[in-house]
């Protein structure tokens, strides 16, 4: 007999002193002065033959290590596998530093981080302890907020993907909305926290649809950016300033609206399947060695080259923030196209040189989890990846898994930088654009993830029906 399908959804504030460092700008100067909207931690929890839990946070980054400490806390505490729980990001660009750099490093992290940590423990097991009875189904809006910022024209998936969450009686429980967009349309020069266009597309839909918990989760959007931003360009500087609240608003209320119009004509049931299966793919990082001692003379390569394009004695010591400030600053009379080009090879000298931090390492084992949420496939992956990458996962899922919907969850369980789609390296200028010059692994990554991801879905459609503990 097949287990009723249950739901529980919780949502706690996060803790947003003023006075604080924020995260996502390098151009930002000062600390949070003001709140504009509150932030939050957003769970959702659906047990059926199996479970599993989300848990979004309107925050910008988690270090792998932090997202697994309360994935462990959580199935400690709630008895949910802990593969069977996913802790994602909205990747707002105005919220509190989350500590990353101290994760990284192996230090203790500020007592104001701790501090948002419980608040997303505390919405995990409250979703956890108040399933009650449910319904759920599937739907989609069409977003058009969003621009390709690799370059004029490129692909932008337009889907946003909903699952409406309903009580034993119909009545909407929470509306989980995907959609791939940056959450960018505050800039650097904002200093209020904000959960930007997806906090207002949220309180639109709460609006429009009383009694249901609005929750945003980020989909592919690693090249792409809210309509009020322009391309994005290395040779230029100062391009992450932004609109005001009032556009920012107008943003989130289109997605808001659209969503909920959609949502309204959902059909649900009280009969689907719910799981999550992971696994590890050993992803190697830039640049591409196999031993320290290989790694260690290509980066010397590199930094020389990177040195002699500005001018400057290839056996000079630099350390390389200062480097980075050099290059704009001996490049800042040159035309467009000479200006890029020295910068990017300066950029892809620091890419290198910082993807053994991000991945501990030479090579990662990075985690590839896929919940199956009624008829809907989630990937969930700790990278950012480009519209192309969740357009092959759509591509794949609707061939494996016969039609069904399929989305990206992005920087979900950690944060390992840009994950562009292999063909995104192949393409002219490639090492030009801003997704692979701040990649971690080499272009092989995206097609392992993919299909490993395939495979734990195809595996959970062919997989008779089990009941959880």
């Amino acid at each position: 007999m097949t287990p009723p399908l249950r739901a529980g959804v919780a949502r706690v504030e996060l803790p947003t002193a003023v006075g604080l460092p924020m995260m996502g700008y390098g151009a930002r100067v000062g600390r949070a002065s003001a709140l504009h909207d509150p932030l939050f931690a957003r769970a959702l929890y659906l047990s059926g033959q199996s479970d599993c839990l989300l848990v979004v946070l309107d925050l910008c980054l988690l270090a792998p290590a932090q997202a697994r400490g309360l994935r462990e806390q959580l199935a400690a505490r709630t008895g949910v596998a802990f593969e069977r729980i996913a802790m994602t990001c909205t990747h707002t660009h105005s919220g509190p530093d989350t500590g990353l750099s101290e994760a990284l490093d192996g230090r203790k992290a500020p007592e104001s981080v701790a501090l948002l940590l419980d608040a997303a423990q505390r919405a995990g097991e409250q979703a956890v302890a108040g399933a009650r009875p449910a319904r759920i189904g599937t739907g989609c809006a069409e977003s058009r907020i969003g621009r390709n910022r690799r370059r004029a024209g490129g692909p932008v998936d337009r889907e946003v993907r909903i699952l409406r969450v309903d009580r034993e009686h119909g009545t909407p429980l929470a509306i989980l909305y995907i959609h791939g967009c940056h959450p960018t349309a505050l800039g650097h020069d904002n200093l209020a926290y904000s959960a930007d266009w997806p906090g207002a597309a949220s309180r639109r839909i709460e609006a429009e649809m009383p009694g249901a918990l609005a929750i945003f989760a980020l989909g592919a959007h690693g090249d792409v950016d809210p309509r009020t931003r322009g391309l994005q360009d290395v040779a230029r500087e100062g391009r992450s300033t932004g609109v005001g609240f009032e556009e920012m608003e107008r943003l989130g209320d289109e997605v808001g609206t659209a969503v909920a119009r959609a949502a309204a004509c959902i059909t649900t049931t009280a009969l689907a399947d719910i799981g999550s299966a992971a696994r590890s793919i050993r992803l190697v990082a830039h640049p591409g060695a196999s031993s320290e001692a290989e790694r260690r003379e290509r980066l010397a390569s590199n930094r020389s080259a990177a040195l002699r394009a500005l001018g400057l004695e290839p056996a000079r010591r630099i350390r390389s923030q200062d480097l980075f400030r050099l290059a704009y600053e001996r490049t800042r009379a040159l035309p467009a196209d000479e200006r890029r080009s020295l910068v990017s090879k300066v950029r892809l000298d620091l890419r290198d040189r910082q993807a053994a931090w991000f991945a501990g390492g030479r090579a990662a084992d990075v985690e590839v989890q896929v919940l199956r949420l009624g008829p809907l496939r989630l990937l969930a992956l700790p990278l950012e990846p480009t519209v192309d990458v969740g357009l092959d996962w759509k591509r794949r899922i609707g061939a494996t898994c016969g039609g069904a919907p399929a989305a990206i969850l992005a920087i979900a369980n950690g944060w390992l930088r840009y994950l562009p789609h292999g063909r995104n390296f192949l393409e002219s200028n490639a090492d030009q654009g801003y997704e692979v010059l701040t990649s971690t692994f080499q272009p092989d990554a995206a097609e392992r993830l993919l299909a490993a991801g395939e495979e734990l879905a195809l595996a959970m459609h062919e997989e008779p029906p089990r009941a959880h503990n």
